[in-house]
């Protein structure tokens, strides 16, 4: 099996690919895929912080289970 990669930007539904032309004629399979951003981190002070936001102030803690599980951890 040949494969090469094509890196196009998409700017209409009819697409002008001329490194294809070895395989006119014969049966392929085409994938698209999205390539992603950067995969790098984001810059410091721009991270996404919204799911602590979500929980800010709500009381996660089951108070009988910390109880529970500080008594086992004495034995």
């Amino acid at each position: 099996m040949h494969v090469i990669r094509v890196r196009k930007r998409v700017e209409s539904e009819t697409l002008h690919l001329p490194e294809l032309k070895e395989w006119i004629g014969k049966d392929v399979e085409i994938i698209v895929l999205e390539e992603r951003a950067a995969t790098a981190e984001p810059a410091a002070g721009k991270r996404d912080y919204s799911a602590l936001a979500e929980i800010a102030g709500k009381d996660l803690i089951d108070p009988e289970a910390y109880k529970e599980l500080r008594a086992a951890s004495m034995i």
